[in-house]
């Protein structure tokens, strides 16, 4: 099977029917920016553009980082959108004095300077106090928030104000990848900081994880087929934000009694691992698991510009065993699930 994906045509038009839009709309969205009024036509068009790319992906104006103003095209959260959103972003122009462009909800440190106000409360943001713990294996803090103004909120009232705090705190994918479970409650934890802390804290993690980092997984020792995996870590699909096909590479090798390689079948394994890196393009190696006489090699994939034509080729190559390639969309990457902590 050779199996050649492309994005939907319409998808393309419409995302360049969006840039070619942008000079015109640019101009009007300056003049309303600078007055403070947005006209309903703006608007109107503005969205007409975006959900022409997709209905359920959000916009917004925000003050840039580098730029005076920052245009932003988010998913906001679903998965099965990340990769149209990024796409977006990756046919904008390049950042200029005036305009950046982002494909997910940007920090707002500036925010924790304001009162929020909605359904009749008033939060002093500067306030807000968080608690949180380190879950290793999952590389991602469980976060509790705190505010005194809680103690008169619905439990739903508080975990929306919990998880926008959040998300201006550390901007929409730094949430999705680093923060685990997140609580909002009415009595001060114990060890509660101040948000910059905890930006720090968030900081630093995603620090260790520059670089490249794969870890060894196995089963119980007394398994009665014993299975090891290899991953990088952390396994969060928003670290890779426009990978969203899954092709899974499987293996047949003869080996040990227990369904392990000998040392000739890793070799050959191995090298095959190294062939495989060589020909992705435009998709990566996220993991490989190990059991029973078989490999399977994890690879995502852009489904906007991946061919499988030289995986296939390289699978065909393979004269230890049987080998299939097996390619999937997989927004939510549920094809490695089983391999998350």
């Amino acid at each position: 099977m050779i199996f050649s994906r492309k994005r939907r045509p319409e998808q393309s038009v419409a995302i360049a029917a969006f840039w070619a839009a942008w000079p015109q709309l640019r101009a009007r969205s300056e003049a309303a920016i600078g007055t403070g009024d947005f006209p309903d036509d703006l608007v109107a068009e503005v969205s007409a553009r975006v959900k022409g790319i997709h209905p359920e992906l959000e916009w917004e104006f925000s003050k840039g980082r580098v730029s005076e103003h920052a245009f932003i095209v988010s998913a906001a959260g679903d998965t099965a959108l990340r990769a149209i959103a990024h796409r977006w972003r990756q046919a904008a122009p390049a950042a200029d004095a005036t305009w950046e462009f982002h494909d997910a909800r940007q920090a707002e440190p500036e925010m924790f300077e304001a009162v929020f106000q909605a359904d009749g409360h008033r939060v002093e943001l500067a306030e807000l106090r968080y608690a949180w713990s380190l879950d290793e294996p999952r590389c991602e803090y469980d976060v509790v928030v705190f505010h005194a103004a809680f103690a008169a909120m619905t439990e739903s009232e508080r975990l929306r104000l919990a998880f926008l705090s959040l998300a201006w705190l550390l901007g929409e994918d730094a949430v999705e990848t680093w923060i685990g479970g997140i609580d909002a409650v009415t009595q001060l934890p114990d060890g509660a900081l101040p948000p910059q802390r905890l930006a720090a804290a968030v900081a630093e993690l995603a620090g260790q994880y520059r670089d490249e980092t794969w870890v060894l997984l196995g089963s119980s020792p007394d398994a009665e087929v014993p299975r090891i995996a290899t991953t990088q870590r952390p396994l969060k699909p928003a670290r890779w934000p426009v990978l969203d096909t899954h092709v899974a590479v499987t293996l047949a090798f003869r080996g040990r009694d227990n369904g392990m390689p000998d040392s000739d079948a890793l070799t050959a394994l191995r090298d095959f691992e190294d062939r495989l890196r060589d020909v992705l393009a435009d998709a990566a190696l996220i993991a490989h698991e190990t059991s029973d006489g078989m490999r399977t090699f994890h690879v995502y994939a852009d489904s906007a510009r991946f061919s499988a034509d030289a995986v296939e080729k390289l699978a065909k190559g393979w004269s230890a065993g049987r080998a299939k390639v097996k390619v999937a969309a997989d927004h939510g990457w549920e094809g490695v699930r089983h391999l998350r902590p």
